[in-house]
């Protein structure tokens, strides 16, 4: 099954983003923040990362790069989902990596889109 980690330090973003990923036969792994997010990924086999950027302990940018410095999941698409509407917040995102930027509230349609449009360049993890 494919998994998708959401790291955002606000709950309810949580169980919105879950209840729509779910709807479409995805696994969800959640995670309160960066440093959260990092210990869960060396337990948890994840297909995509969904983070928001603002967030206490390490932030939406620093868990990319760190993310992208890691070899075992350099690779792994990360989708920005936030509340800022800021330009220099975009350009910084797509400058350590991170594969789209969605801002809040997300609208489920193009949160599903743009999860889709990245796990089709992921191999098919075996569950063996």
């Amino acid at each position: 099954m494919t998994t998708i980690m959401i790291v955002d330090d606000y709950i309810p973003s949580h169980r919105l983003m879950s209840f729509v990923l779910e709807q479409y036969g995805y696994a969800v792994v959640t995670a309160l923040d960066g440093e959260q997010a990092l210990q869960r990924l060396d337990l948890f086999p994840v297909d995509l990362v969904l983070t928001d950027l603002t967030m206490p302990r390490m932030d939406g940018i620093e868990l990319v790069r760190a993310i992208r410095a890691n070899a075992r999941h350099a690779s792994l698409p990360v989708i920005v989902v936030t509340g800022s509407v800021k330009e220099q917040d975009e350009v910084k995102a797509a400058g350590v990596g991170v594969n789209a930027f969605l801002t809040k509230p997300v609208d489920s349609d193009d949160l599903i889109n743009e999860v889709q449009r990245l796990l089709r360049h992921v191999p098919a993890r075996s569950s063996a």
